[in-house]
């Protein structure tokens, strides 16, 4: 197991701390610059602001390159979202910089699970004898429009993440719901589980969007003898990282066990954290086209502190 704490903290406290390094993500919703526009950018050494090569003219995002110009003196980086090599390159520069613990701010409101995937196992096995404090923090987002429905090119362990090289006695997959009915039961044909899960955000960013879940995943929860399906808070990623540990316990010792996390940021961030404590559990990407859909920050944060023990 990789040592790491997760806690909830309040954004409040963000605001009035010093960073030695902070990332942000450039893209094309509006939430992109949210969180950013509240912070000091005097209190960050280092900021850093990763720009997407897809899509690059979609949406807010010439206008979102423009804020971190401005507002921080950046000029975002080009980045494939699935890329990672920059990050580390990143990371490891400034990270010479400090003395004694490292603090890391991450925006992941609009970023690749790869890209914030990759702090995470930079700071658990590139940084030796260091502790690493990374305060995730999250906008809670409305949508203009529904996604389209997801046609899926690409379905790969995330880097970290990748579990047991073998099978044993069971399949578990655990399912995180979002607004890819169809794409779940796709990755759940491929996996031909024999123990299904599921989990979805409730309460999540709103009713009518815990609503909207039920009703797009209902064959997936109906017909292929999914368990009860778990209920579980959106603004609460310690929560949830328990839940899910809770659940997959019984599990751990002979099962291979799949994380497939469709839903919202904070619950991808929860099965990744799952998965990169217990080195046995494997946690999917399952990604497919861009689809440029503007998303409006609600107002409401999500805020996580984890501490990893490096090396």
């Amino acid at each position: 197991m990789i040592p790491l704490q997760v806690v909830d903290i309040d954004f409040d406290s963000v605001c009035e701390k010093r960073y030695d390094i902070a990332l942000f993500a450039s893209g094309y919703e509006s939430r992109s610059i949210y969180l950013p526009g509240l912070i000091d950018p005097n209190l960050i050494l280092n900021p850093l602001v990763f720009g997407f090569m897809e899509e690059p003219y979609a949406g807010k995002r010439l206008d979102n390159d423009n804020f971190y110009r401005e507002r921080w003196n950046c000029e975002p980086i080009p980045l494939s979202a699935s890329d990672d090599k920059p990050i580390y390159e990143h990371l490891h520069e400034h990270a010479q910089e400090v003395n004694g613990p490292l603090h890391i701010l991450l925006d992941y409101s609009s970023m690749s699970r790869i890209w914030y995937a990759a702090v995470l196992n930079w700071s658990r096995l590139a940084v030796l004898g260091k502790e690493v404090i990374i305060d995730f923090i999250y906008s809670m987002g409305r949508y203009r429009e529904y996604k389209k429905p997801m046609i899926i090119q690409e379905m790969v362990s995330i880097p970290g993440c990748e579990g047991r090289a073998y099978r044993l006695r069971e399949s578990v997959a655990v399912f995180g719901l979002g607004f890819h009915g169809e794409a779940a039961l796709y990755v759940l044909d491929q996996l031909e589980a024999d123990t299904v899960y599921a989990f979805l955000a409730s309460p999540g960013s709103s009713k009518e969007y815990v609503n909207k879940t039920y009703e797009i995943n209902k064959d997936l929860i109906n017909n292929y003898k999914t368990r009860p399906v778990l209920e579980m808070p959106l603004a609460s990623i310690e929560s949830c990282y328990r839940y899910i540990a809770e659940t997959i316990a019984p599990h751990r010792p002979d099962g291979e066990i799949t994380l497939v996390p469709m839903g919202p940021k904070p619950h991808v961030l929860a099965s990744i954290l799952v998965a990169m404590h217990f080195r046995e559990v494997a946690c999917l990407r399952v990604s497919g086209a861009p689809n440029p859909i503007d998303v409006l920050p609600t107002g409401e944060i999500v805020t996580t502190r984890v501490i990893v023990k490096g090396g």
